[in-house]
């Protein structure tokens, strides 16, 4: 099998955010569980958390939802326990990750002005502008001018999750040391935005009016023409793709992250497509798209958690100590989720009662997914990328 040598350019996008580094990890990281080299922790479990999970329950979930009438409670109740567990928690996380140590990153000796302005950018003025559009809309009773808000939420969610699948494949595939040419990787690149455009164009033309958390918003009357457009756009690339990738494997022999893959077809066509075709399944999307995410910080986190209790070994005490670190860091992602998603917006419904007839039943939880979701994309933007210290030292623990 040809194995070559990992190529990373700093403006490649790697695993959730831009540019991953793929820097040695410290010999204490390097013990962190990993039972084989080149997965982040096993095979089976890359797979099922990059995004073959739902690979695997698309067609029963499908079978099984024929009756939409009986099956809605239910999807609704059980998407809403995922979103508490999972989809709540992975937006935690990312904060967790941006303002832990942030001042060293701003002010630290080592730091770039390039570097302490991406976190200034991501940390603090991005989300005081995003407040500031919401808490303005808000004061002058403009839910027109609200709207704009779950617009701009469902243009950058396209693009994110068509960013995080190709993230997805250069990590899984850079730690295996399999690197791609520079065609395989614009095509990959190219496949993606255009998946996204596409499913941002279907989504306009065939919503107008729409309530996100009761505040109504208005979507774009594009022509029909460039819908038709970008859906032959969508078929030729992904032809083009599927056959640079037949090419690679078939006639150069050149092996491929077939989990890398299935997280990259996952992230474009089954959620962001296939997915939201159906209004039940398009409940779950978010939770498929959160363990992907949650793939590469548990890694982060059980490597970080082995160097900070300054383990040489993975042995039975330091294990105790790193699960704990783990389970801490997992807590206060969850409860720092909640307060963000449920607590905060209910105490300010009971506090400002704001008119239900001119913003509808759930104004600030609107406000608050509004505003972390938007924010999300900035965090994420800066975090994970090969200047962020930590990130080179902590994601890779491959043996």
């Amino acid at each position: 099998m040809h194995r070559s040598a990992v190529n990373v350019r700093a403006d490649v996008p790697l695993p959730v955010g831009r540019a991953q580094a793929l820097a040695l990890p410290t010999p204490a990281a390097r013990e962190a569980e990993s039972p084989r080299a080149g997965y982040l922790f096993h095979p089976m479990t890359d797979f099922l958390l990059a995004g073959g999970g739902s690979l695997l329950i698309a067609a029963p979930v499908f079978w099984l939802i024929r009756d939409k009438a009986s099956a809605h409670p239910f999807a609704t109740s059980l998407s809403l326990v995922l979103s508490l567990f999972v989809n709540y928690p992975h937006f935690a996380h990312s904060y967790q990750l941006l303002y832990t140590g942030i001042g060293q990153r701003i002010f630290g000796a080592d730091t770039t002005l390039k570097v302490a302005l991406k976190y200034i950018w991501a940390g603090f003025v991005a989300p005081t502008l995003i407040a500031a559009f919401l808490i303005g809309a808000y004061a002058y009773g403009s839910a027109h001018t609200l709207g704009y808000a779950a617009n701009a939420l469902w243009f950058f969610t396209g693009w994110h999750y068509v960013k995080q699948g190709y993230r997805v494949i250069t990590v899984l595939s850079a730690i295996r040391r399999i690197d791609y040419s520079t065609v395989e990787k614009k095509l990959l690149l190219v496949n993606g935005y255009v998946v996204w455009i596409y499913s941002w164009m279907a989504l306009n033309m065939e919503l107008h009016e729409q309530t996100f958390y009761g505040v109504k918003y208005f979507t774009l009357g594009l022509p029909r023409i460039l819908l038709t457009a970008g859906a032959w756009a969508t078929v030729l690339t992904t032809a083009a793709l599927i056959v640079a990738l037949a090419h690679r494997v078939v006639v150069r022999r050149q092996p491929v992250s077939w989990n890398g893959i299935v997280g990259y077809v996952c992230s474009l066509y089954l959620w962001v497509i296939a997915f939201y075709a159906d209004p039940i399944l398009t409940l779950f999307v978010p939770a498929f798209h959160s363990l992907q995410y949650m793939l590469f910080v548990w890694r982060y986190q059980l490597n970080k958690a082995v160097v900070d209790v300054g383990r040489a070994r993975f042995s039975a005490a330091g294990s105790r100590a790193v699960m704990v670190r783990l389970a801490t860091f997992s807590a206060f992602g969850l409860a720092l989720g909640f307060a963000g998603f449920v607590l905060i917006p209910a105490l300010l419904e009971v506090g400002l009662a704001p008119d239900a007839a001119l913003w509808g039943p759930t104004v600030f939880s609107f406000m608050c997914v509004a505003w972390i979701n938007l924010h999300h994309y900035f965090i994420d933007n800066v975090i994970w990328r090969r200047d962020n210290t930590d990130v080179r030292r902590f994601l890779f623990a491959t043996r």
